[in-house]
């Protein structure tokens, strides 16, 4: 569909993952801001063969900026498409005592296969860099003495998904939706004769929506994430998406012998502070009841959008994440 928006958002534009910050929060999956401008647009040709896409995110600041392009080819059976990403956060190093800004660039492309109209593998191959840049002000002025820091990866994704679920409503679904994948990252450019060091992620995430009545729903996930190799992605527990300032649990540090490149969340975790647990691997289990309040009791059209998307929401999340193997569950 062909759209035009602008407006404010704390959305991430794509799911990356961040370079290790060495334990320090929050966590922010997007330039850093709690809020963001946001101005994104699509357009397709008649038959809806051809996508491009684009967007720019700026920080509140003007300065902590991301942008996006990207481009679509639905007109065989095997889709495709490229996106190029960039985007820019501040960052305080805390060795030095000063400033810096994370400049990184994701080079993305993607391969559909289908099997049937619910079921497909896909795979995307990217190459990322990112650029650490520590800045010269008076209270550190030997800034520009410091050469840049650099990481340079590639990665490898494969996924299976199956997607028979049918939107009733807004956040109101019906059916089952799940992913299993499988990545490996690997640093293209090895360091003072090092062994070349690489990170193996495998995970899979399953949501089931089952109507009660009309468009009264229990929404269920259950969602499980491990990382090894001779460097590690780290999970941090705790928190919701898209968390508006959200809060960091600082005296739970990350096993300080464990050599980890990127970070994520592990959420949702409603009612707790980011990093409540932390390490290599990660398991959820959410369970909601979504309870469209007008649009399920009352048996007539609502032409008021805020009236027919009023929901009430019940929920329960477990969840934990932990260092290791398996066997540390």
């Amino acid at each position: 569909n062909d759209f035009l928006l602008g407006g404010v958002s704390n959305n991430i534009i794509i799911n990356r993952f961040q370079p290790y910050g060495g334990g320090a929060g929050p966590i922010q999956l997007n330039n850093g801001n709690n809020i963001s401008w946001a101005f994104l647009a699509s357009i397709s040709d008649v038959m809806e063969d051809y996508r491009i896409s684009g967007g720019i995110k700026p920080g509140i600041n003007f300065r902590d900026n991301e942008y996006f392009v990207s481009y679509d080819n639905f007109r065989k059976r095997i889709d495709w498409g490229l996106l190029y990403y960039r985007g820019a956060a501040s960052f305080t190093d805390n060795q030095l005592g000063a400033n810096g800004r994370l400049f990184t660039n994701i080079y993305q492309g993607k391969i559909v296969y289908p099997l049937d109209r619910v079921r497909s593998f896909r795979f995307i191959p990217a190459f990322r860099f990112d650029r650490f840049v520590v800045q010269t002000n008076t209270g550190f002025p030997d800034g520009l003495l410091v050469p840049d820091a650099t990481l340079s990866y590639l990665n490898f994704r494969l996924e299976y998904v199956h997607d028979d679920v049918v939107n009733k409503a807004q956040n109101i679904w019906n059916g089952l939706r799940y992913k299993v994948y499988g990545e490996t990252i690997m640093q293209t450019k090895r360091e003072n004769a090092q062994p070349s060091q690489r990170t193996y992620n495998v995970g899979a995430d399953f949501r089931y929506y089952y109507p009660i009545y009309r468009n009264f729903i229990w929404a269920g996930r259950a969602a499980v994430d491990a990382s090894w190799g001779n460097q590690k992605l780290i999970y941090y527990l705790g928190g919701i998406d898209s968390w508006i300032s959200p809060k960091f649990e600082n005296a739970n540090r990350p096993n300080p012998n464990v050599n980890y490149v990127y970070q994520t969340l592990a959420v949702n975790m409603r009612g707790y502070r980011q990093n409540m647990a932390n390490g290599n691997n990660a398991m959820v289990i959410n369970s909601e009841f979504r309870f469209p309040v007008f649009s399920t009791l009352f048996n007539k059209p609502i032409n008021n959008a805020l009236l027919r998307n009023f929901q009430l929401t019940q929920f329960i999340d477990l969840g934990t994440a932990w260092e290791g193997t398996f066997s540390g569950l």
